[in-house]
């Protein structure tokens, strides 16, 4: 490489050496005696020195300036022999051409020489090429891995958030969060639970802030495509997916392009549906489709979680017959509605209901005849009350209920619609139908009673009064 970076050095030593070479057997032609051998040896000695610029030509010139500088000094020697008269010295400047001949092979030579040089720099250049594209390649898959691992390991996070959650609404809004912050993407997440009562999907919880678009939402198309097979759906863009009438596409298509959606399943039933769509295409992949089934899968034992922790304090609180309140939560509710009405001066009211001869009903029906008209009941009281008033089933076939900010009369009234109500609604049992007749006893605070105690006596007095005047009937007073 050294050498060939001479090569400039070279011509120009072989243009300064010809320069002087000719200027000094010029001037020895001037003073040369052909008789005196002295002289004819220092012209021979002029003559041979143009072979150092020869080769240094080749050398850095190449072939066409090799060849010009051999035929240059060749005819010069001629032109000098010329003006002594053809002493001979012509014949020492054969030499040139052997010198010449070695400078051939000298191009010859480097000639091939670069072209293995440009053959090895391109096969080198082409390993390095190689190798960078390797070393890209390998950045981006630790990259990749970095990032998966990143978002793997946040799933640990998850599940261990899911757990420690039990309100259904409080684990609706942690799945939403998490989808968001593990998958890392811009987006709308939609959370669908199954309503197993109409076998229809209702929207729990979204990451949109327009919830009055979305309120009402029983899923789309797409949602109950994840419901109908059981299984993920990623779609690049809605307006090419062919698995889909175009008119639903063009319908979703302004509201997003590309989505990624998984069931919930949980005891080989689906819950629920979890999905997360996108305004751009092509905005999700297989990887964060492989992300939302994991959080789907943890997120649906979080609801089965929080539907089996309801239940639970729904059975501690409400009679597994009927459906209304427990004694014990009566009783409390009891207690604080006192508190409350005697701290705001306000009314209060008790209802103590009794099912007239209910013995008969299970002496010629049977107990289960007793169960059935104990849940007719209850149905029928409840459909009827406000939602703030209590209703519970106090013990056997009495029920109590609690309303609140009524006095006497506006009870006893309320007392007589729930009677007339009960008697106009009878009861097919074993295909016979039965009218069923209460009696009712009403107590009120603080006109009757100062404590819960006392209203359910005073309360319980005026039942059995009731009955003893004849049943079906209110007695208030």
């Amino acid at each position: 490489m050294i050498f060939f970076r001479s090569r400039p050095i070279a011509g120009a030593v072989s243009l300064i050496l010809f320069a002087a070479f000719f200027y000094l057997s010029s001037a020895i032609s001037f003073k040369v005696n052909s008789q005196e051998p002295s002289h004819q040896t220092l012209m021979v000695t002029a003559i041979s020195a143009f072979n150092a610029p020869i080769l240094l030509a080749w050398v850095g010139f190449g072939v066409v300036g090799g060849v010009s500088m051999t035929l240059i000094s060749f005819l010069l020697v001629l032109l000098l022999d010329f003006r002594m008269g053809f002493c001979g010295y012509h014949i020492f400047a054969a030499p040139f051409f052997l010198t010449a001949f070695l400078g051939y092979l000298f191009c010859r030579e480097k000639h091939r020489l670069d072209q293995l040089y440009v053959l090895k720099s391109e096969k080198l250049d082409e390993e390095i090429n190689i190798l960078l594209e390797e070393i890209k390649q390998r950045n981006k898959t630790i990259k990749s891995f970095e990032e998966k691992l990143a978002r793997y390991s946040m799933l640990k996070e998850v599940a261990e958030s899911f757990s420690t959650v039990l309100s259904l609404e409080d684990i609706g809004s942690l799945i939403i969060k998490k989808v968001l912050s593990t998958i890392g993407k811009a987006g709308r997440v939609l959370l669908f639970l199954v309503d197993m009562e109409r076998q229809e999907l209702m929207l729990s919880s979204s990451s949109t802030q327009d919830e009055a678009v979305i309120k009402t939402k029983k899923g789309d198309i797409f949602d109950l495509w994840v419901l109908r097979h059981r299984k993920s759906l990623i779609i690049e863009d809605v307006a090419r997916d062919f698995r889909f009438p175009v008119s639903e596409a063009d319908a979703a298509r302004t509201t997003f392009r590309s989505l990624i959606a998984t069931p919930l399943v949980s005891e080989n039933k689906i819950i629920g549906i979890l999905r997360m769509d996108s305004p751009m295409e092509l905005a999700y992949t297989q990887d964060d489709l492989r992300l939302l089934d994991i959080i789907a899968n943890l997120g649906a034992v979080a609801v089965e979680n929080a539907y089996l922790y309801a239940r639970t304090q729904e059975l501690a609180i409400r009679d597994s017959l009927t459906g209304l309140k427990v004694r014990r939560f009566f009783m409390e509710s009891l207690h604080r509605e006192i508190k409350r009405a005697s701290r705001k001066r306000e009314k209060l009211s008790l209802l103590m209901l009794d099912i007239d001869h209910f013995k008969e009903y299970n002496d010629k029906f049977g107990h289960t005849a007793g169960d059935l008209i104990l849940k007719h009941l209850a149905k029928s009281i409840s459909a009827y009350v406000h939602e703030d008033d209590v209703v519970g089933r106090y013990g056997g076939e009495e029920i109590a209920i609690l309303l609140y900010g009524r006095g006497r009369e506006e009870a006893a009234a309320e007392a007589d619609k729930i009677r007339a109500l009960i008697k106009e609604k009878p009861l097919t049992l074993r295909r016979e139908e039965a009218s069923l007749t209460v009696s009712i006893g009403v107590s009120t605070y603080p006109d009757d009673a100062l404590s819960e105690e006392e209203m359910i006596r005073v309360a319980d007095m005026r039942l059995y009064k009731a009955k003893s005047q004849g049943r079906d009937q209110v007695c208030s007073n």
